[in-house]
């Protein structure tokens, strides 16, 4: 892999968060260490958020995927997407160091609580050895003109059978989707939702642009 494409192609995920959305809150702390990012998939967005938030902290991210998209964008080789037939390559990335981030629903769903979840995560985390981390996805659009995306970490214990760890990880998904519901359905349009801290920035809507111009553009009216 060519060191000067993966940068590069790295920097496009990032802009294209920064381009298209109003930023990126988060609220709980990510597990350190070796980690499974088990996350529900219900917005075209959720791979780009994945990968710009590891980015911004420093972190390689090893995305397992469907099959038939691997074929398609071989090109995502080079950030780190592998197929879903490629267990050992994704445990291999995950011992080194990566963050193995899976969508246990195994496919893109209407925004509502999760989905049946494949057991997988659970067991990657289990034969890693790595912690289970559920990572809680909306992509909303509230009182600004791009959408918001807010994501909920929470840890879960992966001990046990995978069956088991399955179920923990989905009622804590459901929980924190849920949550971040409640919070949108009540909150100020125009604020982001409280208890979250913005991590990534995005673009800012017309009248926050105008708003901002005013300080500088003495002529603009009041």
């Amino acid at each position: 892999m060519s060191e000067v494409t993966r940068p590069a192609m790295l920097a496009a995920l990032r802009m294209t968060v920064r381009g298209g959305l109003a930023g990126v809150w988060v609220r709980g702390p990510r597990p350190a260490g070796r980690t499974v990012w088990a996350a529900n998939h219900h917005s075209w967005w959720d791979p780009f958020i994945a990968g710009a938030l590891l980015t911004a902290a420093g972190q390689r991210m090893m995305l397992l995927a469907d099959v038939a998209n691997v074929h398609r964008y071989q090109f995502a080789r080079r950030i780190g997407v592998v197929g879903a037939d490629e267990p050992r390559a994704a445990l291999a990335a995950v011992r080194g160091g990566a963050v193995l981030v899976i969508y246990p629903e195994g496919r893109l769903l209407p925004a509502g609580p999760p989905g049946p979840l494949a057991p997988g995560a659970a067991w990657f985390a289990a034969r890693a050895p790595a912690r289970l981390c559920s990572v809680a996805v909306r992509v909303l659009v509230r009182g600004r003109q791009y959408p918001e995306a807010y994501v909920v970490f929470s840890e879960v214990d992966a001990d046990g059978p995978p069956a088991e760890a399955t179920r923990r990880l989905r009622e804590r998904l459901r929980a924190d989707l849920g949550d971040v519901d409640r919070l949108s359905a009540t909150a100020e349009p125009r604020q982001p939702l409280p208890g979250f801290s913005r991590v990534v920035r995005g673009r800012r809507s017309w009248d926050e642009r105008v708003d901002a111009a005013r300080d500088w553009l003495p002529w603009l009216p009041r």
